[in-house]
């Protein structure tokens, strides 16, 4: 087995910390009693629902193992439906593969490093099929590598926190009748200069990620007008990335990160 087919066989399920620490009970109006019950009762269908998952990833890792590549797909299907991860989406996508479903394992994969974009195992395997599908990824700059650093939900997270340290910063002393002493003015600093950052970040990220992939097996046609008479206006490629541009009815107007726009049908594309 090359390593372009070689499965990642753990998968980190989630778990819940401790959320009386998040939450303001005072403000709430709520007894830690109350608390501790909600906790207990989370947890508890938290352990029901993790060996679920983690049996159907495991009967995914067997599947695939013996050659099964249709059950380990169904595992695989299975076990995002309880809670999806990178790891099971990158299982899923060589599952596809090996059907010679190339288009939608590329979905898969893109989708795995949504998920984590750092991961090089993901990012070599999939420059690795999308160049057997004909398709070249553009040099990244060093401002998209740096946004990629982190992942979309920590830039939220960061962005937020130094956003209510930036208001509390400036409420605190007029709310108090005091001035601002300078550790309070250099932290009001550091924030407002990771909250641009993080913004900065978020906005890369999100202009540079394409919303879907053409998943047909074969290449598409893309059309003048939604409909499937309509002149032809050039072709998507088999798992290749585009931008929506427009809706009508089952078609959906594209632009094609070969910059060609087109009318394709709705089953013939997947958002991301």
């Amino acid at each position: 087995m090359n390593f372009l087919t070689q499965i990642v066989h753990f998968a980190g399920f989630p778990f819940l910390g401790k959320l009386d620490s998040r939450i303001s009970l005072p403000q709430l109006g709520l007894r830690p009693l109350s608390i501790r019950c909600i906790q207990m009762c989370l947890l508890f269908f938290s352990a029901l629902l993790s060996p679920i998952q983690a049996d159907d990833f495991q009967s995914g890792l067997d599947a695939y193992h013996e050659a099964k590549y249709a059950e380990a797909t169904a595992a695989f299907d299975r076990s995002l439906e309880s809670s999806e991860n990178a790891a099971t989406r990158h299982n899923l996508a060589l599952s596809l593969y090996q059907q010679g479903q190339s288009a939608a394992a590329v979905w898969q994969l893109e989708r795995a490093l949504r998920l984590a974009p750092l991961n090089k195992t993901y990012i070599f395997k999939l420059g690795a099929l999308r160049q057997m599908l004909g398709l070249y990824d553009t040099p990244t700059t060093w401002w998209q590598s740096a946004a990629n650093m982190l992942t979309k939900i920590t830039w939220i997270r960061i962005a937020y926190t130094c956003f209510w340290i930036v208001i509390a910063v400036l409420a605190l002393p007029r709310i108090g009748g005091f001035q601002r002493p300078v550790f309070l003015k250099l932290s009001s600093s550091i924030a407002a200069a990771c909250l641009l950052l993080a913004l900065t970040a978020l906005t890369i990220q999100i202009t540079q990620q394409s919303p879907g992939i053409v998943i047909s097996n074969d290449a598409v046609d893309l059309h003048h007008a939604p409909a499937s008479a309509a002149p032809k206006a050039g072709v998507a490629r088999p798992g290749e990335r585009a931008y929506i541009i427009d809706q009508h009815n089952n078609f959906l107007k594209v632009e094609t990160e070969a910059e060609i726009t087109g009318w394709i049908q709705v089953d013939a594309f997947r958002k991301l």
